[in-house]
C-alpha cells in the first residue's frame, strides 16, 4: 500500500466530499493539502511554504505507479466491450503502459468511466 498521508498524527475523519476532492486531484498527479479544520482541499501551489511547516495541513501525495497499474489492470478486467477492453490490455502491455492507457482510454470513449473508477478506488485508498 502506497504511503498517501504525509501527516501521520492526523486522525480525523475525512468527509465523502473531501476524499473525492484530494481524489480527483492525485488522480491527475498533483499533489494536494487538506486544512485540518475545514477540510478544504487545495492544490501544492495554493499553499505557501510556511501554511505547509505549519501542522494546519495534512499533505497527500499521488499514487506511487504500481498502485496506479494495478487500478488500471483491475478497471480493464471489468470493461464489458472485448475490443476495447483488447485495446486497453495491449496499451499496458508495452513501454510506456501509462502514456498509452491514457491515448487508448480517450480513443475508446472510456475516459469519463476510468476517471470515475479511478477517482472511487483513490479515494478508497486515502479513506
Amino acid at each position: 500500500m502506497a504511503l498517501i498521508n504525509q501527516n501521520l498524527n492526523t486522525t480525523s475523519i475525512l468527509k465523502q466530499e473531501t476524499l473525492h476532492a484530494i481524489a480527483d486531484i492525485l488522480g491527475n498527479g498533483y499533489k494536494c493539502y487538506v486544512n485540518n479544520s475545514t477540510q478544504e482541499v487545495l492544490t501544492a501551489e495554493n499553499v505557501s511554504l510556511e501554511d505547509q511547516k505549519s501542522g494546519d495541513y495534512t499533505e497527500y501525495v499521488p499514487l506511487e505507479g504500481p498502485v496506479m497499474f494495478g487500478f488500471m489492470q483491475d478497471y480493464i478486467q471489468n470493461v464489458d466491450d472485448f475490443e476495447k477492453q483488447s485495446e486497453l490490455l495491449e496499451a499496458i502491455s508495452f513501454e510506456h503502459p501509462f502514456k498509452n492507457f491514457k491515448t487508448r482510454i480517450y480513443s475508446t470513449g472510456l475516459a469519463d468511466e476510468w476517471i470515475a473508477y479511478r477517482t472511487e478506488q483513490i479515494a478508497k485508498e486515502i479513506a
